[in-house]
């Protein structure tokens, strides 16, 4: 008797365990019903464009790091010439910092396109954003100028096409080193004075490398042992990131994503200890209560292009790029 009490009290604990796991992977992973769609037509997107404004702002602004004002100054001129052709509101939103160069005082620029609804909708403004500063003096073709020239054909798409409910596109300044992690990300500044404004938010979807992808096998790297178990080997899909709180808003992005085109889509909702679930702008909204998540190609897990001068803009995938884009403007035009 007392041995069929162990079996009955050990099956319990095991599909208790069980169960949990499958909570846990739902959670983490969230499968979707969504079937992907075998379509392999952009219609919107110009994979020309994203192509164009890659190499254009990599060859014009080749060294867009935290230190060097004029680069930076240039950019956000050219960045907000390139909205104002598909925009009548566009603006700088300027800020000071002096810690970064020689203590002196020096203004930063996010730059801002807004698109208005063709509705009243009560849920709020979306955002799409992605930063346009680099990493170590180098061109970032990925790292982010891709996120920028996806913003840039977003904005133009959007003229034609406007969306449902208020669109805003911002391109930041200031999120890689020495400003990540701080304050002083031009992201921060952006959703704080959002916040200030008491501006609603539905969602803000935040672009931080969309290009680089990679059929050859065993290509893709993760953070934790044993998520290839789920995840792809293969570094031929696009990610969608946040963290437990935005869920719901995971899910929707990776459906709209799956029906739009062939190009896989997968997800993850981790704490942010997970290394990589708070790595770009999406971090900052979350501190000021508003749900935010990053749709990313996940960088240094797949790319050894990452943060050196390999990243190149012969390295990307333009098609690709635009597939990501073509779901992204679906995701913002509403129904």
């Amino acid at each position: 008797m007392n041995n069929w009490n162990l079996k009955e009290d050990i099956m319990t604990i095991l599909i208790a365990l069980t169960v949990f796991i499958i909570i846990i992977w739902f959670m983490v992973a969230q499968p979707t019903f969504t079937n992907q769609s075998t379509n392999d037509r952009i219609e919107y997107i110009k994979v020309k464009n994203l192509k164009k404004q890659v190499y254009t702002i990599v060859e014009k602004f080749d060294d867009r790091v935290y230190s060097n004002l004029e680069m930076l100054d240039a950019t956000a001129t050219y960045i907000y010439d390139e909205f104002s052709k598909y925009s009548d509101d566009v603006s700088y939103q300027t800020f000071k910092l002096k810690e970064f160069v020689d203590d002196e005082v020096f203004e930063y620029k996010n730059v801002i396109a807004n698109f208005k609804g063709t509705s009243e909708c009560s849920e709020g403004l979306t955002i799409v954003g992605g930063h346009y500063d680099t990493f170590g003096g180098h061109a970032g073709a990925n790292d982010n100028t891709s996120a920028v020239a996806g913003l840039i054909e977003l904005a133009r798409v959007l003229k034609n096409n406007p969306p449902k409910c208020d669109v805003q596109i911002v391109s930041y300044t200031l999120e890689e080193p020495p400003a990540f992690g701080t304050e002083k990300m031009g992201s921060f500044i952006h959703a704080k004075r959002l916040k200030e404004q008491n501006i609603k938010v539905k969602v803000a979807i935040v672009l931080d490398m969309i290009g680089f992808y990679s059929d050859e096998p065993n290509s893709q790297m993760y953070p934790v042992p044993l998520m290839d178990v789920y995840y792809p080997k293969k570094a031929n899909f696009i990610s969608v990131v946040s963290n437990f709180a935005n869920i719901l808003e995971v899910r929707e992005a990776k459906n709209v994503l799956k029906s739009t085109s062939n190009l896989p889509v997968y997800s993850i909702n981790a704490p942010a200890m997970i290394a990589g679930i708070d790595f770009s702008d999406h971090r900052n909204y979350w501190k000021f209560g508003y749900p935010a998540l990053m749709i990313s190609d996940t960088a240094f897990y797949r790319s050894d292009n990452y943060h050196t001068p390999k990243d190149t803009p012969d390295t990307l995938d333009y098609e690709k790029m635009a597939k990501v884009m073509e779901g992204v403007f679906r995701m913002v035009k509403g129904s």
